[in-house]
């Protein structure tokens, strides 16, 4: 695959350190995968087990997110997913502080399934995943536990 046109967000300094320097690099088509939870502590992930089955296009980043505190990867043997930059791990979320305010990403939710009653394997997870990451960026739950 191709590296897509450049975005003006790519060479917004202020948007890459939101993204922890992480840049959007390309993607397959959905495919299934295993997510792995890195950091058990944080409130978007207290609640998952060490890994679940998932679905995306299992996005690929250049450079690595840097200065940031992981929460999730895709393992790659399992996602087909590209290294593109990351070296052996595959991060889909992750929480900073920045610029005095909170930063909380994943790169999950490509399938409609994921929003939506349609069965799709994790999905209840990846939602909960999404409304604690939310709610801790908020304020209302502690942010960003290492």
């Amino acid at each position: 695959m191709q590296r897509p046109v450049e975005l003006r967000e790519y060479s917004w300094p202020y948007y890459e350190g939101l993204l922890g320097g992480a840049n959007f690099y390309n993607h397959g088509p959905n495919r299934d995968g295993t997510v792995e939870r890195i950091n058990r502590k944080d409130a978007s992930t207290s609640f998952m087990p060490r890994t679940w089955a998932f679905k995306d296009e299992w996005y690929n980043l250049a450079p690595y997110p840097s200065y940031v505190n992981v929460l999730l990867e895709v393992d790659q043997a399992t996602s087909q997913a590209t290294p593109a930059g990351h070296g052996e791990s595959h991060p889909v979320s992750w929480c900073q502080y920045y610029d005095g305010g909170r930063a909380w990403l994943t790169t999950l939710g490509h399938d409609i399934a994921a929003w939506t009653d349609a069965p799709l394997a994790g999905d209840d997870l990846f939602k909960q995943h999404v409304m604690e990451g939310l709610e801790s960026a908020m304020g209302i739950k502690p942010f960003c536990a290492a």
